[in-house]
């Protein structure tokens, strides 16, 4: 699909196509890998603009998205992605990278993203920054989602992606296992923001927190090994 991305790419006016375009892509991947997405909504979707943040164990999670979220969205994503193969198309064109060696260039991310949402497009991203050694037990999430879902005074839209740690979890590990799996997520209550301010960035961030982790299987949520 490159060459059509290529060309959907070039033009502002036909990101709309390539983001349906991203969506037919996620299901070839579903097709292909046989791990059909199963998706569990425990509420409706919010009318756009709005900021969806999902654990990361899976170097899949980002291809498996546009199979779950039916909004058009950016992604938010490390810098390293411009390197890749395809997904670097995407990042140089349409999404949105961050280059965490630079302050200066992680302040121009986070203000790409907040014109997204004042362009009322929605906006993905992992909170923990990686997929973390221990995935999917989860690592402390990051700020950055929270801290913008309050100034723009966005909802908050959690995502669980229950077992895709089973799938590509690390693919520079030549033997890593990667097997056939339902890709079982769960798509969270929207968490509100209104009336929010600076001083609940840390209550927003570890509300949304509990609420993705409680939706892992026990042994795997964060502190279950010392209950």
């Amino acid at each position: 699909m490159y060459p059509f991305f290529l060309v959907l790419l070039s033009r502002k006016a036909w990101f709309g196509a390539a983001f349906r375009l991203k969506v037919i892509w996620s299901k070839v991947f579903q097709f292909l890998l046989f791990c059909p997405v199963h998706i569990t909504y425990l509420a409706s979707l919010p009318k756009p603009p709005y900021i969806i943040v999902s654990n990361h164990s899976s170097y899949l999670d980002t291809v498996f998205m546009y199979s779950v979220i039916p909004d058009y969205f950016l992604f938010i994503g490390k810098g390293e992605l411009l390197k890749w193969p395809l997904f670097g198309l995407f990042f140089r064109k349409q999404d949105i990278p961050v280059m965490r060696e630079s302050n200066r260039k992680s302040y121009d991310a986070y203000q790409k993203a907040c014109e997204a949402l004042d362009r009322e497009e929605c906006i993905a991203l992992y909170p923990e920054g990686t997929i973390p050694g221990h995935a999917p037990r989860m690592k402390s999430f990051k700020n950055g989602a929270f801290r913008m879902a309050i100034e723009k005074q966005v909802p908050i839209v959690p995502v669980t992606f229950l077992q895709n740690y089973k799938i590509m979890l690390e693919p520079s590990r030549l033997f890593e296992y990667s097997l056939p799996q339902q890709v079982l997520t769960v798509v969270h209550e929207p968490i509100s923001t209104v009336g929010m301010t600076e001083a609940d960035v840390v209550t927003l961030r570890q509300r949304a927190f509990e609420v993705i982790d409680g939706a892992l299987p026990p042994q795997y949520r964060k502190g279950y090994e010392n209950r």
